[in-house]
């Protein structure tokens, strides 16, 4: 076996097939379902019962909301065309029957619909200014919601992988 062949065997395109995408999935839902707007679910916990964690929390929150939001709209639009753009592409190539297009549109549509949320909340956080009780259960609804997007497009990459696996190898 030539060293070409051990290395594009080892990268192979039928990712459903590789060890290395279930445990870069693994690690890519982890980072996206981490935090919530920057603040740690910890500091969240801890903000109901103590006051500086309360005031660490308020302050983490501003911060990340005014850095999400600092983006001019006009880039954003071009930001969400190119997303949808770059979407439709890995569709139509899923739909083609490419392996490794369904693999990054399996991971890449919830990503995009998580990332909205965050707009969306990000927008009602710097409207509404909430105190941090209520900082505190908006931020907590937020995580169920990624916490649920996340499970569910794991869930269903494992089970599109496991049929596309068992069907090519039939």
């Amino acid at each position: 076996m030539q060293w070409y062949e051990l290395v594009f065997s080892a990268i192979s395109l039928r990712s459903f097939s590789v060890l290395w995408f279930w445990i870069a999935l693994a690690g890519f839902w982890t980072v996206v379902t981490r935090q919530v707007m920057g603040v740690p679910q910890d500091l969240i916990l801890n903000a109901r019962h103590d006051p500086r964690a309360a005031e660490d929390m308020l302050w983490l929150a501003r911060f990340h909301v005014r850095r999400r939001l600092a983006m001019p709209s006009a880039l954003r639009v071009a930001l969400v065309a190119l997303v949808a753009f770059a979407l439709s592409g890995l569709l139509a190539l899923a739909l083609a029957g490419l392996d490794s297009a369904q693999a990054l549109f399996l991971m890449g549509a919830p990503w995009a619909a998580i990332e909205g949320l965050r707009l969306r909340l990000a927008h009602r956080l710097a409207a509404e200014a909430p105190d941090a009780e209520t900082l505190a259960s908006r931020l907590t609804w937020h995580r169920i919601a990624v916490q649920a997007i996340a499970t569910a497009a794991v869930f269903v990459t494992l089970i599109w992988g496991v049929w596309r696996v068992l069907s090519l190898s039939i």
